[in-house]
């Protein structure tokens, strides 16, 4: 399929060999015609807006340098001694971390406390509520009671079971 180009009008032919020849000043007659036709107008708005400057020259080697300096300007990767570095004083906070962590916990272990616990009651009123105790002399009342058998500890708490129970009225 061909696609056929139509002859521009002869008025359009003049106007733009005049636009040109100088596109500043074409003619009367080409004035008089951009006025009332519009892509004549438009094909002069477009020659003026064309640069007439000649290319600018690079300097010698330009395009030579210009991989080297783009390569330079992008982002290195980071070598391996940059990572060590970063363990090195992960490493170096680890320790320091674990000396003090120890220290503060040893130096908890040591304290003493600033008040000492007490009884409320004397240890003496055990025995007094139950005299029949099968505690031994001078032992700790929790040591003793760990010690007991099961039969004597079934005894104990059978003995505390009659003992404790509300008088009837």
């Amino acid at each position: 399929m061909t696609h056929d180009i139509l002859p521009l009008p002869e008025p359009c032919t003049r106007t733009l060999a005049a636009i040109e020849a100088d596109p500043l000043d074409p003619g009367r007659d080409a004035e008089l015609h951009m006025k009332t036709c519009t892509a004549c107008a438009e094909a002069r708005v477009i020659y003026l807006a064309q640069e007439d400057t000649p290319d600018v020259l690079a300097p010698a080697g330009y395009f030579d340098r210009l991989p080297a300096r783009v390569v330079g300007k992008l982002p290195t990767r980071r070598s391996l001694a940059h990572h060590a570095r970063g363990l090195y004083w992960a490493a170096a906070a680890a320790l320091l971390m674990a000396v003090g962590a120890g220290a503060f916990w040893a130096g908890r272990a040591n304290r003493t406390p600033l008040v000492e616990a007490t009884l409320p009651k004397p240890a003496d009123t055990v025995e007094i509520m139950v005299p029949e105790a099968p505690f031994r002399d001078r032992d700790e009342e929790a040591a003793q009671i760990q010690a007991l058998t099961p039969e004597e500890m079934k005894a104990l708490l059978e003995r505390l079971d009659h003992s404790t129970e509300p008088p009837k009225r």
